[in-house]
């Protein structure tokens, strides 16, 4: 069984405006240093297949359908050891 961390994000080209949104509140707070935040989003789940390959399988295969808009969103992710 594998542990997952998925991380899904916008793409470059597409106008993040939460992360513009908080860009703008942290300059308000006085942290002119922190600049271009961008939002995503992470998902956790556990994989129980046999080989990497299929694990990978598994992972593309729901992202593509299920968690990512691939129009505008990125996704990667990696396997993670338990704790």
């Amino acid at each position: 069984m594998k542990n997952i961390e998925l991380y899904i994000t916008l793409q470059k080209q597409v106008l993040d405006t939460q992360g513009q949104t908080l860009t703008r509140a942290v300059h308000d707070l006085g942290y002119s240093q922190v600049n271009d935040i961008r939002v995503g989003k992470v998902l956790y789940m556990t994989v129980d297949e046999a080989t990497d390959e299929a694990v990978d399988n598994v992972v593309r295969t729901l992202s593509e359908k299920l968690f990512a808009n691939t129009v505008i969103e990125e996704y990667s992710y990696k396997v993670v050891e338990a704790e």
